[in-house]
């Protein structure tokens, strides 16, 4: 844990590793203030309780994948998931607690993703010109679902496919640009 943090990134830091590795009732308040080396008050103090830092931990994986999208220097939309991808490989918690919110219902991820979605979906529709058509709005969604879906399965999945089919990182890049071609 990073020691140049606040109290509130490093509560928001060790409860997005544990919520990725136990869900939302699995990682304990005590757990989560034992790692971010604060007083079990910090949550209620910065958050106003476990919720709320659940909520504020899935806005920050969000923002940061989105952020990692929109830092593509050729912005496509090729480009943002290539680097989406290169990003859940490097830190797949944010992915992980994602899937682990949605398994549970989603109420939270469908909260903190649906801003973001809507943006990317903007600016394909910019780059389309599409604003105004509803047919090309729904196929931009159809081909945002087609690239999203398969990389975030894929990514959350890897440790599992990894071990029980023994695939390598030249298997993960095949598949995840098989994914990509199936538009």
């Amino acid at each position: 844990m990073n020691s140049q943090l606040t109290t509130r990134e490093r509560l928001i830091e060790a409860a997005g590793a544990l919520f990725s590795e136990h869900g939302y009732r699995g990682a304990a308040v005590r757990d989560i203030c034992n790692l971010a080396r604060a007083n079990p008050g910090a949550i209620s103090y910065h958050f106003g309780g476990k919720r709320q830092l659940y909520r504020a931990v899935l806005r920050s994986a969000v923002d940061h994948l989105a952020a990692t999208t929109n830092s593509s220097e050729n912005p496509s939309i090729q480009s943002g998931f290539r680097a989406l991808e290169r990003e859940i490989t490097a830190r797949p918690q944010a992915a992980r607690l994602l899937l682990r919110d949605l398994a549970d219902g989603g109420q939270m991820a469908l909260e903190a993703l649906a801003p973001a979605l809507r943006n990317l979906r903007g600016a394909v529709g910019e780059a389309f010109d599409a604003s105004e058509d509803p047919s090309l709005r729904r196929e931009i969604n159809q081909i945002l679902l087609r690239l999203a879906a398969p990389l975030l399965l894929i990514t959350a999945a890897w440790p599992l496919l990894e071990r029980s089919l023994q695939l390598d990182e030249e298997d993960r890049s095949t598949l995840l640009a098989e994914a990509e071609i199936q538009i």
